[in-house]
């Protein structure tokens, strides 16, 4: 049994069988689940209670789960972590997700362990730093400050999300040297990394904020190897 802290976490999911299998399931892990069958109801619930991360539908009626998303963060401004179900598993429909602020993605059906997992890593990433890991970390004229968790390039802020910020943070850290892929994932997930690849997904978004024109590209993939922030390609690097 996994030992997960006792978070409060929102369920938006109008397909009822599911949305019990996951409140059992997470309920018997500690954590406690406030359940909304509809967008507009978990729009309301987001807005008046306290909640440390949030599940939400894509395929919601009224409401969808990409505008139920899009709503909260104007409204409130929050960092709150956003865990996005989809049942669409192409990279334009998980990169929408992120577009509209959800910070993971999970594609049904789903294993519920991965679910904590995912969980577990978001609610860990959205805690604020410690003091001594407050350094603003630089490299080129991208910059990136833990206290303030923000990220700027060429002076200008970035829409990045928490698990963005983490991936970026452990490149920065690292940088120039190609940071492996299993170390990337630990760093993200620890020991329970998802099946799906959601890394390459995670990347591509970040890719979508960070490298946008007019700015030359400073990430590179090293297939089958890991991740670099680079000011120039190397034989052995791929956009």
């Amino acid at each position: 049994m996994n030992h997960a802290p006792a978070q409060p976490v929102l369920l938006v999911e109008d397909d009822l069988d599911l949305a019990g299998n996951i409140q059992d399931y997470l309920e018997h892990h500690g954590w406690l689940v406030d359940h909304a069958p509809n967008g507009a109801l978990g729009l309301h619930r987001l807005l008046a209670e306290r909640h440390s991360v949030a599940i939400l539908d894509l395929r919601l009626p009224g409401l969808g789960g990409l505008e139920l998303c899009q709503r909260m963060r104007a409204q409130t401004g929050t960092a709150l972590p956003v865990l996005m179900l989809t049942a669409a598993d192409t990279l334009k429909d998980r990169l929408t997700g992120f577009e509209a602020g959800a910070d993971d993605y999970m594609v049904k059906p789903f294993a519920l362990p991965e679910l904590l997992a995912r969980l577990q890593a978001l609610v860990r990433r959205s805690q604020p730093h410690l003091a001594t890991a407050s350094k603003a970390l630089h490299f080129a004229d991208l910059e990136l400050d833990p206290a303030l968790r923000t990220v700027r390039r060429a002076g200008q802020l970035l829409p990045v999300t928490n698990m963005g910020f983490a991936l970026l943070e452990i490149l920065l850290k690292r940088a120039p040297a190609v940071v492996p892929r299993s170390e990337i994932e630990h760093h993200l997930w620890g020991d329970e990394p998802p099946g799906s690849d959601a890394l390459r997904t995670h990347l591509a978004a970040l890719r979508a904020v960070v490298d946008r024109d007019p700015w030359p590209p400073l990430l590179h993939t090293h297939r089958g190897i890991g991740y670099q922030l680079v000011t120039s390609t190397d034989d052995g690097s791929h956009r």
